[in-house]
């Protein structure tokens, strides 16, 4: 296939593109089965001729379209433009005929998809557990004794321990409640009783009957962690 482009300005006509041997140009009629190099070797060209004949970027053809082949196999040869002078009307009017309008093909509309509306999730609710507290432990309130005004034996590793076991309160608890005081005594020894006084006495007999001394049970705190 052969186009021709002419542009006119005013009364000035420059053709931009001309072929040599137009007049031999030859096209042919692609049937099933045809391919661009079983054409070149039928016309007696190459495949890189008949590409740039028919301005092909690829190697693909269609069953049914036109192919130039060339009348002697030759590319066309692109000449300069030649000037032609500008050629005055005797008309002082110009009918203008526009050009015929091309008809393009409009894409058939896209149908957008509908929505898939997705089933909202159900989600259970989340039941906390109640927090238990621990009950506070109130130790009974005793009439004081005669003996309430027992002191106690003092030392300096009987001040030691009291202060590595509560740092010397007696009103100290351990977080399961299970020993008090400032001796962090099992609080059945104690049986009840949880005075300064009671703390004192009971403290110094457990020691006695243990350790023998405060100094024994310093000794074994330091070696165990306790006594």
């Amino acid at each position: 296939m052969k186009n021709q482009l002419i542009a006119i300005t005013g009364a000035v006509a420059l053709s931009t593109v001309a072929f040599a041997g137009s007049a031999s140009a030859k096209e042919v009629k692609i049937q099933s089965g045809d391919t661009l190099s079983k054409l070149a070797a039928t016309h007696g060209t190459t495949v890189s001729n008949l590409k740039q004949l028919n301005g092909l970027s690829t190697d693909l053809i269609y069953a049914g379209e036109l192919l130039e082949v060339g009348g002697n196999g030759v590319a066309p040869v692109q000449q300069k433009p030649v000037y032609q002078a500008p050629v005055k009307q005797v008309q002082t009017q110009t009918t203008y005929k526009a050009p015929a309008p091309v008809q393009q093909k409009q894409a058939a509309p896209v149908q957008k998809a509908a929505p898939v509306q997705q089933a909202p999730t159900y989600k259970a609710p989340v039941k906390q557990a109640p927090v238990k507290q621990q009950p506070v432990y109130k130790a009974p309130v005793k009439k004081a004794s005669t003996s309430s005004n027992y002191q106690g034996s003092s030392s300096s590793a009987k001040s030691w321990i009291a202060h590595k076991e509560s740092t010397n309160n007696y009103n100290a608890r351990s977080a399961t409640g299970k020993y008090v005081g400032k001796y962090q005594l099992d609080r059945s020894y104690l049986k009840g009783d949880y005075s300064p006084a009671n703390q004192e006495r009971v403290a110094d007999k457990y020691v006695k009957d243990r350790y023998g001394s405060w100094n024994n049970a310093k000794a074994a705190w330091q070696q165990k962690g306790w006594y």
